[in-house]
């Protein structure tokens, strides 16, 4: 329990600073002091407390009362859950205080931080910065020699994972010259069969097109009438898109990529059994 909350903690406050990342990526450097995006005025510390400070303001200025984008608790929300989920699964496994362990550990956080960033930004862009995506698949890559593999097949089989599993992917945008499928995504399962493993990497490729295809229906049918219910109510800035959600609007396919890959890699974190999915991971 105690790993949990100090992770979760953790991760409200990195989150505040993925927002900094986030807003500030190709735009402007991360030097400089935080200010409001509609008058300038340079934040206080207390005005900048994650999570609390937006609720405590009704998502507005403290000076010209304009509103500040619901983004900015949402994304540090979802990073201390993140963070905390990881933390309550370190509570409880065998890693220990050993550099490896450890090691795997800062790697799992950073992980979640550029899981944070790619989705956001994606939402908000329709786009995938190859930094951040090389830098994930990176990460995945040398996580997996950070855990015990019980022969020198299995380590060849993770190795090539991550083609195995981004090879669909990379197809569809080939095939489709970008119209159904972009490149960022094929990079992006690159970096999650790595992460994953072969099965556990095709799992969560397949689960992203049957979350994409919920939340699609979704978008389409109420979510327009929801976006501007919250702009009513001022907890956003901008309200249903005018002409609305129809079936040609482009919907980023990577934050259901990465949805559907948290939700089977923590299911695999905490023991719960999903090898007869395919039957194909020994461990």
């Amino acid at each position: 329990m105690s790993f949990g909350l100090l992770f979760g903690l953790l991760g409200l406050i990195v989150g505040s600073f993925l927002n900094v990342v986030i807003l500030r990526h190709g735009a402007r450097s991360l030097n400089g002091r935080s200010g409001c995006m509609s008058c300038g005025t340079q934040l206080r510390w207390y005005d900048m407390i994650p999570v609390f400070s937006w609720l405590e303001l009704g998502g507005r200025c403290r000076a010209c009362r304009g509103r500040v984008s619901v983004q900015y608790p949402l994304v540090e929300a979802a990073t201390g859950l993140l963070f905390g989920l990881l933390g309550f699964w370190v509570g409880s496994s065998s890693l220990g205080l050993s550099l490896p362990g450890v090691a795997l550990i800062l790697i799992h956080l950073c992980v979640l931080a550029v899981f944070v960033c790619i989705t956001t930004y994606d939402i908000l862009h329709t786009i995938i910065p190859d930094e951040w995506v090389y830098a994930f698949a990176g990460l995945a890559f040398v996580s997996q020699f950070l855990q015990p593999f019980s022969d020198e097949y299995t380590l060849l089989w993770f190795i090539f994972a991550g083609p195995v599993v981004a090879a669909p992917l990379f197809a569809l945008w080939l095939f489709s010259r970008g119209r159904w499928m972009g490149l960022g995504d094929a990079k992006l399962a690159l970096g999650i069969g790595w992460l994953l493993g072969p099965a556990l990497g095709l799992l969560a490729v397949f689960g992203a097109f049957v979350v994409g295809a919920i939340v699609s229906i979704l978008i389409l049918l109420p979510l327009p009438h929801i976006a501007e219910a919250l702009y009513t109510l001022g907890i956003t800035s901008r309200g249903k898109p005018r002409g609305g959600f129809t079936m040609k609007s482009e919907i980023p396919f990577g934050p259901f990529l990465i949805l559907s890959c948290i939700i089977i890699w923590f299911v695999s974190l905490y023991g719960i059994d999903t090898s007869h999915v395919f039957g194909l991971l020994p461990r």
